[in-house]
């Protein structure tokens, strides 16, 4: 996440630096994509003239061998320009091998840049039997996930799953992978697959994050008979956003009209102060019964705050959600908005420290909100009874109507910015994970503050799956 990052020092290697395998899937999320560095992983001498590296470059994958100057180097043509979807990246290094493009690889998506996924824009390989001073070094050396040459700056934004490091072996990504039967996806094998098929090493390690009390614990052996932990700076934290099953984001590709600033994983928007409409999520519905909640933890204006779902991303920075049709949402002065006006006032006002949760059925074309958990509007969603009627997705005449309905954000002001973190079930609101009594959906997905209603679901790519 975020300004996170993992280090362990190493011990002594008994390998000869010529083998080396690492492993990782990563979502971008909200990173700036196009300038900067961010670091993936790398070992690195305090120094910093021999180092073995993996980050995103100026938008693109590197992969470089340092020692006093840079003796190899790959950059792939690809570049992860999707911000809120997975990709699992495999670099090899093996260097005895006689063709020099099998000496450094990098795998994406299961797929051999060189040969299968573009190829690369910067190719230079080490030279045969080169032992890479990083992997061979001594104790001094420091192991790092999520960070690059000790810059603060170069610490990367976004999510990381099952980071894999193999010392002393070189592995191909179907170690790690494998394609889905049913869909074509390439998907992750599990942590046990994994350990059954890889020799880690003196220095490897295997970091599912599953503990979220000690996110830097290494599981290359189930029962951490033989571990090599990782010591955790920053304010990061476990999710359920993982490979296998994403949760929607805001979106950040949404932001033309909205100018807002996205932050901890693009689940938190600050609205700025010289315009007012919505921030919609990733992922649409457009069938089924769905529930997410908003944190409001800076008030627009005190309560120019508007929660709730609309039909596509906005038109113009000067109408708030529901001031157009086929948008809807309860706003922090008191009222609902509805396709284009105010429907119902005299509905309970909402500020800064207030959780607002929505509940949208889209099968029967009703909305529901509370406030800190009791419905306004005399709405029950679990009864179906009360409610606020919407458009149905198929007969919508929004501008931008998508047939599909999106979780949304926003404020009514043109004054004052607003902080709003937005929870589609990751158990998260901004940097504070949800503890102590938690709901999840009639299916266990999802972590949310408040009940969810019976026959509600949370919204993640299993649940559009079967409901949505």
């Amino acid at each position: 996440m975020a300004a996170t990052y993992l280090t362990r020092t190493q011990g002594t290697p008994t390998g000869d630096g010529k083998k080396a395998t690492f492993s990782f899937w990563m979502n971008p999320s909200y990173m700036t994509i196009g300038s900067g560095t961010f670091g993936l992983w790398e070992i690195r001498d305090p120094s910093i003239t021999a180092s073995f590296d993996i980050a995103i470059d100026n938008g693109q994958i590197w992969y470089g061998v340092l020692q006093g100057s840079w003796i190899g180097s790959l950059i792939p043509n690809w570049r992860p320009y999707n911000f809120n979807a997975w990709n699992h990246i495999v670099g090899v290094y093996d260097s005895a091998q006689a063709n020099d493009y099998d000496r450094m690889k990098i795998y994406i998506n299961g797929k051999d840049v060189r040969t299968d996924y573009g190829g690369y824009s910067t190719e230079t390989y080490v030279a045969q039997d080169t032992a890479s001073t990083a992997l061979a070094a001594s104790s001094s050396y420091t192991q790092k996930w999520g960070r690059y040459a000790d810059t603060s700056t170069y610490i990367w934004d976004g999510y990381m799953a099952q980071c894999i490091f193999v010392d002393g072996e070189a592995y191909q990504a179907s170690t790690f992978g494998s394609t889905d039967a049913t869909t074509g996806e390439w998907k992750p094998k599990s942590d046990g697959e994994i350990r059954a098929a890889v020799t880690f090493g003196d220095q490897g390690s295997l970091l599912p994050f599953s503990d979220a009390s000690n996110l830097g614990y290494d599981y290359q052996t189930a029962g951490r008979s033989t571990t090599n932990d990782f010591t955790v700076t920053g304010s990061g934290f476990k999710t359920l956003e993982n490979p296998s099953n994403m949760f929607p984001v805001l979106n950040n590709k949404d932001n033309y009209y909205v100018n807002s600033t996205y932050t901890n994983g693009n689940t938190t928007i600050t609205t700025p102060t010289s315009a007012y409409t919505w921030a919609t999520t990733t992922l649409g519905v457009s069938t089924g019964k769905w529930y997410f909640e908003n944190y409001v933890s800076t008030g627009a204006s005190s309560t120019e705050n508007m929660t709730g779902i609309a039909a596509g991303p906005s038109i113009n920075n000067a109408e708030q959600l529901g001031g157009e049709p086929d948008t809807y949402s309860y706003y922090g002065g008191g009222q609902i908005w509805a396709d284009g006006s105010a429907a119902v006032s005299a509905m309970p006002t909402y500020t800064a420290g207030d959780y607002i949760g929505c509940a949208f059925d889209l099968d029967n074309n009703k909305i529901y909100w509370h406030k800190n958990g009791t419905y306004i509007n005399s709405g029950d969603p679990s009864a179906g009874t009360g409610g606020q009627t919407i458009t149905a997705p198929d007969a919508q005449t929004f501008a931008n109507r998508t047939g599909f309905y999106f979780a949304a954000v926003g404020d009514y002001s043109s004054t004052a910015g607003g902080v709003y973190n937005i929870n589609m079930g990751n158990g998260v609101f901004g940097t504070t994970a949800l503890s102590g009594t938690t709901y999840s959906d009639s299916d266990g997905q999802g972590i949310f503050k408040y009940t969810v209603p019976t026959g509600y679901k949370c919204i993640n790519t299993k649940q559009i799956k079967t409901y949505g």
